[in-house]
């Protein structure tokens, strides 16, 4: 890999998660080409003794196949891999350490974009500005497999995906409660990383993944805001045995903001992924990923 300290993106993206399972069990499903198709990516082809690594498919930013090189193999221990995105190849560490019956994973991308890159995008959205949100997903697709929970949500950052986001999901908790962690800020803080302002009325403002205004508000039921622009979100919950199957659309995006809406599918379905956790695990749960400490010199 080039020099990180000259070369474009010098921010280093971090991220660490706790995995109920022991290391080898962790680092299998690292690098199992079945495994890696359960949590990971559309298509996988893994050799280690012959240095070879790569996933591919319309749930990886940057699908295409042979974006990746092998740096390292640890087993159990360490897989490093450069994965070539916006032209810069950037590459990813993945350490795993014992924490008693699980196993501490410390994800790293090097070459990432600054935070300021982030927020003021040049050009596409779909690489390295995508990975924040990508590898949140990742990580939460990795747990649940590893605990042997049904997958929840797959990301699409094809390039001829919709133009709308839409997620469906059965949560294992009433209309009610599930509406209630949708609208007081404390309970989204939890499971969506930060608490948005909301006032829960039918004309309420409201900052949730949009800058808007409730338009439509039904307690347990309904609850759909938007942004003057032509954004839209909604979310419908519906009773089903004793549970909650929950719909989420977000809409607006316009013909030339699909890699914008890869980025944030990819966000929302990380988010949706733990609210069914938290309710599902109850005094269990934990996120899954946190931002790791700043590496210093």
């Amino acid at each position: 890999m080039s020099d990180p300290t000259t070369a474009e993106g010098t921010h280093v993206l971090g991220l660490q998660a706790r995995l109920p399972v022991p290391s080898a069990t962790a680092f299998h499903a690292l690098t199992d080409p079945p495994s890696l198709r359960e949590w990971l990516a559309d298509e996988a082809d893994v050799d280690l003794d012959a240095g070879h690594f790569e996933f591919w498919g319309r749930r990886v930013p940057q699908g295409e196949r042979g974006r990746h090189r092998l740096v390292t193999a640890e087993p159990d221990h360490l897989l490093a891999f450069t994965w070539t995105l916006d032209g810069i190849e950037t590459e990813v560490r993945i350490e795993l350490a014992p924490a008693g019956e699980h196993t501490a994973l410390a994800l790293r991308q090097y070459r990432m974009p600054t935070l300021d890159e982030l927020m003021a995008p040049q050009g596409r959205r779909d690489g390295r500005h995508s990975m924040h949100t990508f590898w949140g997903l990742a990580l939460v697709e990795l747990a649940e497999h590893l605990a042997g929970r049904a997958p929840t949500l797959r990301a699409d950052f094809d390039p001829d995906r919709s133009r709308e986001i839409r997620a469906e999901l059965d949560i294992a908790a009433p209309p009610e409660r599930v509406f209630a962690s949708l609208v007081e800020p404390a309970q989204v803080e939890r499971w969506f990383g930060w608490a948005p302002e909301i006032d829960p009325r039918l004309g309420g403002r409201i900052s949730f993944g949009l800058d808007g205004e409730i338009s439509e508000f039904e307690p347990g039921e309904m609850l759909v805001y938007a942004d003057g622009a032509g954004a839209v979100v909604r979310w419908e919950l519906a009773g089903s045995g004793g549970g909650t199957h929950l719909t989420f659309v977000q809409s607006g995006f316009g013909a030339d903001e699909l890699d914008s809406a890869a980025q944030h599918e990819a966000g929302w379905l990380a988010g949706l992924a733990e609210l069914r956790r938290m309710h599902e695990l109850g005094a269990d749960w934990t996120p899954v990923s946190t931002d790791l400490p700043e590496e210093r010199e």
